[in-house]
């Protein structure tokens, strides 16, 4: 297992990966292994023009970080003696024709365990929480805005000056003596009463590039664009001032949304405190930066040393898909099971998720090897989102033949049948059918895998003294398992039609035993028992199934109620 800490350039922030917390080493040959990495590198490098170059965001930021990471621990994995990509390589096809008064290359993203070594080495501390937007420089000559820059490369971007027009929140004009102001911060989209927790990030970043990237910006549009000044590198020393001189400027959330701190728990509690408070942007973690910075090496290609980013927790993970099995249920539905690469996501580890049914697996043209992201949804059910790359290795999945199964199909055991048959087992054995209590799926599994079970009713005809001569059915269990096979023989006849199967809409009347119901017509079911075509076909088709009819000609004798 690799144990190697190492820093890659990620979107806009500088990401420390301990790699052994991420995976091990696939077990690929070599030229599986090139042929994986060029992939996952050819979809960063569009990916990467999308955002930096088009100003468009096509994956979370989230996904996006940690495919970089995948990336960096295959490149470790299989070509150890490979140099780190230069921080800057992900951001070349960003660069703009005019240079940035001071770089903007993101902050380094750290866990709560290097956040505490690196405050414990520093102090005069505050947090802010890191507005998800689009980053921008505004330069101010003698209080006239000369210049709205975007971050480009981190050192060179676009003059965004004429969309400045359009958006209020932007001061034109400062009520200020000093010669030259530069401020660095995030142009966001106006959400108010946005819950990071409940609403997530709400492709807020995407929005505002989208719009950043017209042509040209309508007053309407501008106005719901908000501005959150996080920086002024060339403003005054101490933190505190910088804040007071920005609000006498105008720009009030830089304080409203600033607070000192002293110790890591503070830092967790200011970040969980904005990620469940209502703001009035999309946010995707905190900042801690020292008061006093380092301005010398301005127009640097790394992340400020000043100044970390602690993440909220994942909404999505991503992970690779290693099988796609089928769950047949007793009424035939066929549900395909992504199997899935262990990951983590509040503290669940998912290993497997529901794809719902055959036509979601079709529509997401699933293999073994693709990269997928999961997400929490509901109380706490993962679910796949989206494929983020295919793998190059592309295998075919076989899914079931849908027309194979329905709710008449499987009433014996075989290949193809086996978990239908034991789903109807498991069904005929629940609280509200037959009350077999303590009878789950493995006593229906042992029971069909020693062949003691072929047709839906042969558990009518096994004893105690039957049941022990399997492994694991000791004298309890075989005795118990006897008795809840007895009692069930007693249940009455309502409850074994239900047992059975029999559509929902069959409502039983004094009387009505298995003959006189298997003797009704499509119209009798109608007319005498005003069920609907659909629902009277239905019933019809149940009584008068072959599989059925046997197995309530071998109720009829056990001497079953009803039958």
């Amino acid at each position: 297992m690799l144990r190697t800490i190492v820093s890659i350039c990620v979107g806009s922030m500088m990401l420390l990966i301990n790699l052994s917390a991420v995976a091990a080493c696939p077990t690929w040959t070599h030229t599986q292994a090139e042929q994986e990495i060029s992939t996952l590198q050819q979809r960063l490098a569009v990916w990467d023009r999308s955002y930096h170059r088009d100003a468009t965001s096509p994956i979370a930021d989230e996904l996006y970080d940690q495919a970089r990471a995948q990336l960096q621990l295959w490149q470790t994995c299989f070509t150890p003696a490979a140099a780190p990509e230069p921080a800057a390589t992900a951001l070349q096809s960003a660069r703009g024709s005019q240079a940035l008064p001071f770089s903007q290359m993101g902050l380094s993203k750290l866990s709560e365990t290097q956040l505490q070594d690196w405050m414990q080495q520093r102090a005069d501390l505050w947090a802010q929480p890191k507005v998800d937007g689009v980053a921008v420089t505004l330069v101010y000559s003698h209080g006239q805005l000369k210049q709205v820059l975007s971050r480009g490369d981190g050192l060179s971007g676009q003059n965004w000056l004429k969309h400045a027009q359009a958006i209020a929140a932007i001061p034109k004009q400062l009520a200020t003596q000093r010669k030259q102001i530069t401020l660095q911060g995030e142009l966001y989209l106006k959400q108010p009463r946005h819950i990071q927790q409940r609403d997530g990030g709400s492709s807020a970043r995407s929005q505002v590039a989208g719009l950043l990237n017209r042509k040209q910006l309508t007053t309407s549009v501008g106005n719901t664009i908000g501005l959150f000044v996080w920086e002024w590198p060339d403003g005054p020393t101490s933190m505190p001032e910088r804040l007071s001189t920005l609000q006498d400027l105008g720009f009030n959330d830089s304080g409203a949304y600033s607070q000192p701190i002293h110790n890591l728990a503070e830092a967790k509690h200011w970040r969980d405190y904005w990620y469940r408070t209502e703001l009035p942007f999309a946010s995707d973690g905190l900042v801690i930066k020292q008061s006093t910075r380092n301005i010398q090496h301005a127009r640097s290609a790394y992340p400020p040393f000043w100044a970390v980013a602690l993440k909220y927790p994942l909404q999505q993970a991503l992970t690779s898909v290693t099988d796609v099995t089928f769950n047949i249920g007793r009424s035939g539905r066929i549900t395909p099971i992504a199997h899935v690469q262990a990951v983590s996501l509040d503290d669940k580890t998912i290993r497997k998720v529901s794809l719902g049914s055959l036509t979601r697996l079709a529509k997401l043209r699933l293999s073994k090897g693709d990269h997928v992201a999961i997400a929490l949804s509901g109380h706490a059910i993962p679910q796949l989102k989206e494929v983020v790359w295919r793998s190059p290795q592309r295998q075919t999945i076989e899914t079931p033949h849908a027309a194979h199964y329905h709710a008449l199909s499987c009433w014996q055991n075989s290949p193809v049948c086996q978990q239908q048959f034991l789903a109807r087992l498991h069904w005929l054995g629940q609280k509200n059918n037959l009350a077999m209590s303590g009878l789950g799926l493995q006593t229906w599994q042992a029971l069909v895998d020693a062949n003691y079970i072929s047709q839906l009713t042969d558990w009518l005809t096994l004893s105690a003294s039957d049941l022990q001569q399997l492994p694991n059915f000791a004298l309890k269990r075989s005795q118990h398992t006897a008795a809840a096979f007895a009692q069930a023989k007693q249940q009455p006849f309502q409850r074994w039609l239900r047992a059975l199967g029999a559509p929902a809409s069959i409502t039983i009347k004094p009387g009505d035993n298995w003959h006189s119901l298997a003797a009704l017509s499509v119209q009798d079911w109608q007319q005498q028992r005003h069920l609907g075509s659909t629902q009277a076909h239905s019933a019809w088709a149940f009584f008068q199934h072959p599989a059925v009819q046997t197995a309530a000609l071998n109720l009829q004798n056990h001497d079953i109620d009803g039958f």
